[in-house]
């Protein structure tokens, strides 16, 4: 259930709306390391995406910090990319710019902790991953921060819970 609802937060399999780049409410400007250039996947049209992408690489490619961006121009989400993989920690938001949680990433598959936040901003559930699969304790937390359920997982699947 969590990693469908993350999919569709993150937009896996490319489903992250459109934004004209003229509707962000303040233009994005990225710290691109060298060798890289700031681009977008408007490609002439309209972005979802603003990323550091490699000066010769061929087509939109994310490597290095990267945007993904609602239809309104609010930031979704934010991390880093390597050679057009989500890598490293990602921070996602609703769109009213409220962290709604954080994920860690190898090659675009969820690696670590993967943190949802209630609306008030306390942990709702936290979930562990190794290379796409649950995998350890997994815990759900009530609005105000009481323990409500936990799940063991190995190798995706639940093992036990209480």
């Amino acid at each position: 259930m969590m990693l469908k609802t993350w999919s569709k937060i993150l937009g896996v399999v490319a489903a992250v709306a459109y934004v004209p780049a003229v509707l962000a409410a303040e233009p994005i400007k990225l710290n691109c390391p060298s060798g890289t250039k700031q681009a977008s996947s408007a490609n002439g049209k309209v972005a979802d995406i603003v990323a550091c992408v490699k000066t010769d690489a061929k087509g939109f490619s994310p490597h290095g910090p990267t945007v993904y961006l609602y239809p309104s121009g609010e930031k979704q989400a934010e991390g880093m990319s390597e050679g057009g993989f989500r890598t490293g920690l990602w921070t996602f938001f609703d769109e009213q710019g409220n962290k709604k949680g954080s994920a860690s990433f190898k090659r675009s598959n969820f690696h670590g902790d993967v943190v949802e936040l209630h609306a008030n901003g306390k942990v709702k559930k936290v979930e562990q991953y190794v290379d796409g699969l649950r995998q350890g304790t997994a815990k759900e937390f009530s609005a105000d921060g009481k323990l409500v359920k936990q799940t063991e997982y190995r190798d995706n699947r639940e093992v036990a819970s209480k």
